[in-house]
């Protein structure tokens, strides 16, 4: 297959809250373009791109799935990305490999509380913004309330491009305000993307809309509002122009209306894409790091253009094992030529890689292809190690970009499960999906040796064990609960001694250190403070009282939970010529450091997550009453037409199961998000119980 120049390709994700209607959409556009012989639904399960079983069975995107189509000479690159809060970091890692974001708002549910989030990263990460409005063809369908319910929730800059000819039930089509074409009556398929006249009695609707169009462009550059106030309007070419350069500045955000299930708005929707979207070319420089530097010290920053002349540098976003197929890794070129069968360094782990195959893949079609130019999204075979949110780069010239950083693991659980030999089989099968999955982890509880699964929600977990009973046949279940919570201390304390002396045959042991300890600010970490002077104790064996501060604060004082936000300062100490080594001191430092924990008020912290729940107006005192019994604080609520949205701060541990119980409240319509905030002291009462239920003894460091 011959490879696209970089200028005639085009890199978008679809991003937005779960069932807006993004995996139909991009259903339409593959058919509709002829890269798919049908239109894939995801309500029979015939879609190409959700076509995994847990994906079937829970009938929505659970990873990102990747495919590609051709439209007006383009080859443009399209990104389905998960809705769903468990597996937003597969859309966070989309979100760093293509050169604009499509957020797709449901016609009926308007914007929700993901909907707010991924366009949030979309516009910190400074991507060109389309937004479509989907299900306009749907029962209760409300296109024009939802405009302007975007407008106002998210404050974006809106620019109407169509108008929808007909809501809900009675939708009949669109006609574009760019370029005054028509797609009304029948659906769109490959034979029928042709664009009809305006009917005669819309003519006034199109001017006047194309009016407000005109008005918005011309608003964003002070050379087209001079054009525009001098001569009351812009010619065709002008107004391209003007739109292509303020969706590329994120001055505008263009709006489109689409049915993916009828399928209609398909071919005007790929027209704005190709002709409205920034190619490649016009990337920004790739923001990264030069690797390979002196262990400890700080890579060097770097940058790499978006352009074929340079080393080449790969960003593997997404990573999919089949039993089958094997491993398959998808990949944006960042900069200059991936050949097939190359040598390439991995920048993030400074490991060789060969790379073998490269193919273009809309479902299980792969077409192999002879190299992939800066700009382009391909698929890679059976890399070895190289896992997503890694780099790729030429040996010669190591690159490693930065990634966008994944949203952290909500939710930790315990895996259960029963059998000889089960416990190797569902560790391995976990420690692979973490391969594929970037928001997951696997851990081993160190008291009990139980194997822990975290991830960014209950339904991330919950499909994680879906899988291994899939994958190898062994019935496990999800345990207790795992809440990361930390500890920290409350008072200063000074002058606190640690002393290790042992005698045996042969050299001894010994080693002293005095710590002044005291709290720093939340988030604040460690800090060590070297204040000995006179030689109390040697250079060399001052980092090992820090080493040995560092390994006690990570095994807990109250309930075996990381201390953190603190600061030591060592300022005396004794040693001794011949009994004096890096491990007495270790041991020294060590029990200071207990001895002053003891003594400086250790409290546990709990995290606390911040939470925004969408639900009926009517349900409001329910839902508030609700967070307030779970040790909730309200920030704010807003009203949006009949649904309130309730802001507030509540700890992790008190929401755990919320979901099932905000859909048994709002009759299954209430929504939330939320994520990590922040850490707060526990209430005593709540400290005590944690403690009790760790089961941790605080324990004497052995000779």
């Amino acid at each position: 297959m011959t490879t696209t120049a970089p200028s005639d390709i085009r890199n978008v994700a679809l991003i937005g809250h779960k069932g807006a209607g993004k995996t139909s959409l991009a259903e339409a556009m593959l058919f509709v373009a002829k890269a798919t012989p049908k239109l894939g639904k995801v309500d029979d399960k015939s879609s190409v791109l959700d076509d995994s079983a847990e994906e079937k069975d829970h009938a929505c995107s659970l990873e990102a799935s990747v495919a590609y189509l051709q439209w007006n000479g383009k080859k443009v690159n399209v990104v389905d990305t998960p809705g769903e809060g468990s597996f937003l970091a597969e859309t966070r890692l989309a979100l760093g490999a293509v050169d604009a974001a499509v957020l797709v708002v449901s016609g009926k549910d308007g914007v929700q509380p993901i909907t707010e989030r991924v366009f949030g990263w979309a516009r910190a990460q400074g991507l060109p913004i389309l937004v479509v409005v989907t299900k306009v063809d749907a029962e209760n369908a409300r296109p024009d309330d939802v405009v302007a319910e975007i407008k106002t929730r998210l404050k974006a800059p809106l620019a109407v491009m169509e108008h929808h000819v007909g809501e809900g039930l009675d939708y009949q089509g669109i006609i574009t305000l760019r370029t005054k074409k028509a797609w009304i009556g029948k659906a769109e398929a490959p034979n029928a993307i042709a664009a009809g006249t305006v009917p005669a009695d819309l003519a006034g609707i199109l001017e006047r809309g194309r009016g407000k169009l005109v008005d918005d462009v011309a608003g964003t550059n002070d050379e087209l509002t001079e054009k525009y106030l001098t001569e009351g309007d812009l010619t065709q070419e002008e107004l391209d122009q003007g739109l292509r350069d303020a969706v590329r500045e994120g001055k505008v955000v263009p709006v489109y209306f689409a049915s993916g299930t009828r399928p209609s708005g398909i071919a005007a929707l790929l027209d704005g894409i190709v002709e409205l979207i920034p190619p490649p070319t016009a990337h920004p420089t790739w923001k990264g790091t030069v690797p390979g530097g002196k262990v400890g010290s700080t890579p060097a920053s770097a940058e790499r253009p978006s352009s074929t002349d340079a080393p080449t540098a790969v960003f593997v976003f997404k990573t999919s094992i089949d039993p089958h197929a094997g491993r398959t890794s998808f990949a944006r070129v960042l900069s200059g030529t991936l050949k097939p069968d190359s040598s390439m360094l991995n920048a993030s782990t400074g490991n060789a890689e060969r790379v073998g195959k490269i193919f273009n893949i809309v479902g299980k079609d792969a077409k192999p292809v002879d190299e992939a130019k800066a700009g382009d999204i391909v698929a890679l075979a059976k890399l070895k190690s190289t896992l997503s949110g890694q780099t790729l780069s030429d040996e010669k010239h190591p690159f490693q970009f930065t990634a966008p950083e994944l949203p952290p693991a909500l939710f930790s659980r315990g895996v259960k499960f029963e059998g000889k030999g089960a416990e190797d089989k569902v560790s391995t099968a976990l420690y692979k999906l973490t391969e594929e999955d970037p928001g997951l982890t696997v851990s081993i509880e160190e008291t009990t040796r139980e194997l822990v699964v975290s991830g960014l929600g209950s339904l991330h977990l919950e499909i994680t064990v879906e899988r291994i009973r899939r994958r190898v046949g062994i019935d496990c279940r999800l345990g207790a609960p795992h809440i990361a919570y930390k500890e920290t201390i409350t008072k200063r304390v000074t002058g606190v001694e640690g002393k290790h002396k042992k005698q045996t045959g042969g050299h001894g042991q010994f080693g002293v250190c005095y710590i002044d300890m005291e709290p720093m600010p939340r988030g604040g970490g460690f800090v060590f403070e070297d204040a000995v002077v006179g030689g109390a104790i040697p250079r060399q064996f001052i980092p090992s009282v820090e080493k040995g501060i560092v390994k006690s604060m990570a095994k807990g004082f109250l309930a075996g939970f990381p201390l953190v936000d603190l600061k030591v300062r060592l300022f005396d100490g004794k040693y001794h010529d011949v009994d004096s080594s890096d491990a007495a001191f270790q041991m020294a430092g060590s029990k200071a450091f207990k001895a002053a924990a003891a003594q400086a008020g250790a409290v546990l912290l709990e995290p606390i997550v911040k939470m925004q729940v969408v639900a009926p107006s009517v349900a409001t005192g329910d839902v508030i009453g609700d967070i307030n019994s779970r040790r909730g604080r309200i920030l704010g609520t807003d009203t949006v037409e009949d649904q309130t949205i309730v802001n507030a701060y509540v700890p992790l541990s008190e929401v755990l199961e919320y979901e099932s119980k905000l859909k048994s409240m709002t009759q299954g319509k209430g929504t939330f998000s939320m994520s990590v905030d922040h850490l707060a002291i526990c209430p005593p009462m709540v400290q005590d119980k944690v403690i009790k239920d760790s089961g941790f003894k605080v324990t004497e460091e052995e000779d």
